[in-house]
């Protein structure tokens, strides 16, 4: 299912988006690509999300880490959140040849072989071709919930950045639970240029509300 695309996945990358929430500017948000690293003495991929900013009385301090094997199937995830008065942190550790997850509390339970987190399944979707096929299926736990998230094609739209005009698809990661990346419920939008596979844009629910972020740059 996974189209791997070594130009984005084994060179390191930053990508920089200027965060809104509804009409007032409040951050940035950073998605990071290490490229190629060691983890547990065998090859990965590590990727990290930082959003910092707010509003006035809000701020948001969040950073969540995955680690996933070539496969792009997770290894490890780290969430430490801090949103107004709302602060949460935990890590999990996959054991995909084991079919377990185990929690920084002790707590084990069983996955589906393949489970990603919410940020590989960010990194997941920019290899996928959204021309050959609108929706694509995949094991999923994070939260002590197992399900299949379904990343589906909803619509293709032109976006101006700074670098210019991107011809994209609008992808959407559908749950049951109804939660995203963040953590909050209303679901999430991505907006992938359908040549570079870079993600342009990003609009997704958070705990207090809609954040929308463009990029703006690009390391």
């Amino acid at each position: 299912m996974i189209a791997l695309i070594p130009s984005f996945l084994d060179t390191p990358e930053t990508l920089v988006f200027e965060a809104k929430f509804g009409p007032f500017k409040a951050g940035r948000l950073y998605l990071i690509s290490e490229g190629k690293v060691f983890w547990n003495g065998r090859e990965a991929y590590r990727f990290t999300l930082i959003a910092h900013g707010g509003v006035p009385f809000f701020r948001i301090r969040d950073t969540l880490i995955s680690v996933v094997d070539l496969n792009l199937r997770s290894l490890f995830y780290k969430k430490l959140q801090h949103e107004g008065n709302y602060h949460n942190w935990g890590w999990i550790a996959y054991d995909q040849e084991n079919g377990v997850a185990q929690y920084h509390t002790g707590e084990r339970v069983g996955i589906p072989k393949g489970s990603l987190d919410p940020l590989a399944l960010v990194y997941v979707a920019r290899t996928l071709d959204f021309d050959a096929k609108e929706e694509y299926s995949f094991p999923y736990h994070v939260d002590f919930i197992t399900e299949t998230v379904r990343v589906r094609l909803v619509g293709r739209e032109k976006v101006k950045t700074k670098f210019g005009w991107h011809d994209c698809w609008v992808v959407k990661p559908i749950m049951r639970s109804g939660k995203n990346v963040f953590g909050g419920k209303g679901g999430m939008r991505i907006w992938i240029d359908r040549k570079t596979r870079l993600p342009v844009k990003v609009e997704a629910r958070m705990v207090f509300g809609k954040a929308t972020g463009v990029l703006v740059d690009r390391q």
